[in-house]
């Protein structure tokens, strides 16, 4: 009897299609809805990191030891030489695509009228889109700085040029101190206005080319850091450890996440919501099994005492009703697989418009989607339908034969 369950499973589930149907639509439903909120975290997860990788600070940046902890006083004391043997020497690390120099700064920005703190970023301009390549798309009033632009232009996060009253081609001048303590002050002329996901950046950087950044803080030919793309940044934790080991103790290697505690959080937040979202499918998954597979003992009580009167054992009887289970859960959950990856990959194709707050431009959200999760979104289905149909199979095992038989 025991080889022939799995036959007897299947055909009691197409024979009771009602039953069948409505519990594979509740698991169809739940796994679909799953990957969906999955694929269309994972697609804003993306942006949100693009944004930062690509646009603002890189994968991964290199300072002088000692230089996060101290960058808040004066950022220019720990700074590197800049030169081509070091930018090869980062080059040559496995998955490391790209590395620029920039000279992170802090003074006094004016416009003759006003008078503010600013933070500012030299920038490679022939490098900088290797790192970053689409921090050209920061811009939102203006246009971007180019190597053809001269050293003396600038740009300025949005806030502050608005507060400043500032537009393009109007110029401000900016004042800082050298390691030394010398004092220099430059005046540039605006290119444009940046804007950001963080607050701090549209009312307190300003840009501007590399050059002028040496020179108005006395750094020229060195940086204060290198930043570097790499290829994949599922490998990030990897070519960190390689760019720690090949370069020794006189520098320190940060990831994006370590840099900008901010970004991770957030996701870190929207991946919890997500699982609390799941939680709750799942859940209501479970109750929908439930429900069915009780339904199904009530209305098979004759039959279920004919098995026992023949001779089938209780745990035959137990083991058909989680084959039962398992089979639904299985079909279900791969269609609702299939169903979820279809509609994903229908959105992806056609993009979904999309505006990050503080980001100049539309961005296009295309969801994305682990081929492991949904492999562990079915599994999960089926061993939801298994542990679902437990407690109903265990009554129906347990149902005395003669009082089945009478009913």
């Amino acid at each position: 009897m025991s080889s022939r369950l799995p036959r007897l499973a299947l055909r009691n589930v197409g024979r009771n299609r009602r039953r069948s149907v409505i519990t594979g639509v509740t698991i169809v439903f739940g796994v679909a809805m799953v990957l969906l909120v999955r694929g269309f975290t994972g697609g804003l997860s993306k942006l949100m990191v693009d944004d930062v990788v690509l646009g603002r600070v890189g994968a991964i940046q290199v300072h002088r030891a000692g230089y996060v902890e101290d960058v808040d006083a004066v950022p220019t004391r720990l700074n590197l030489p800049y030169d081509e043997a070091l930018r090869a020497k980062l080059a040559a690390v496995p998955h490391v695509t790209g590395v620029t120099g920039r000279v992170t700064l802090n003074g006094l920005v004016s416009n003759g009228a006003q008078q503010t703190m600013f933070v500012g970023r030299g920038l490679d301009l022939s490098h900088e889109a290797e790192a970053c390549p689409r921090a050209k798309g920061l811009v939102s009033v203006g246009r971007s700085l180019e190597p053809a632009d001269g050293e003396a232009v600038a740009l300025l996060g949005a806030e502050l040029g608005e507060a400043f009253r500032v537009a393009p081609g109007q110029t401000v001048t900016v004042q800082s101190t050298s390691p030394q303590g010398r004092s220099n002050a430059l005046d540039l002329s605006v290119r444009g206005l940046t804007t950001s996901t963080l607050p701090f950046e549209n009312k307190r950087v300003v840009t501007l080319p590399l050059k002028a950044a040496q020179q108005l803080v006395g750094l020229e030919g060195r940086v204060t850091e290198y930043v570097v793309a790499i290829d994949d940044l599922a490998a990030l934790d990897e070519t960190a450890m390689a760019l720690r080991a090949t370069l020794g103790p006189e520098f320190e290697v940060h990831t994006w996440r370590e840099l900008q505690p901010f970004v991770r959080d957030l996701i870190n937040r929207q991946n919890f919501i997500l699982g609390a979202i799941a939680f709750v499918l799942f859940v209501i998954v479970l109750t929908g099994i439930i429900n069915t597979m009780l339904m199904s003992v009530f209305e098979r009580v004759r039959e279920i005492g004919t098995l026992l009167a023949v001779g089938v054992r209780r745990r035959q009887v137990l083991q058909l009703f989680l084959i039962e289970a398992g089979v639904i859960g299985a079909v279900g959950g791969l269609a609702g697989a299939l169903l979820g990856r279809l509609a994903l990959f229908v959105f992806a194709m056609r993009g979904i418009p999309f505006k990050l707050s503080g980001v100049s431009g539309t961005n296009v959200l295309r969801p994305v989607i682990s081929d492991g999760f949904t492999a562990m979104a079915v599994a999960v289905a089926v061993a939801g339908a298994l542990a679902a149909a437990l407690w109903p199979a265990l009554r129906a095992s347990r149902l005395n034969p003669v009082e089945a038989l009478r009913q």
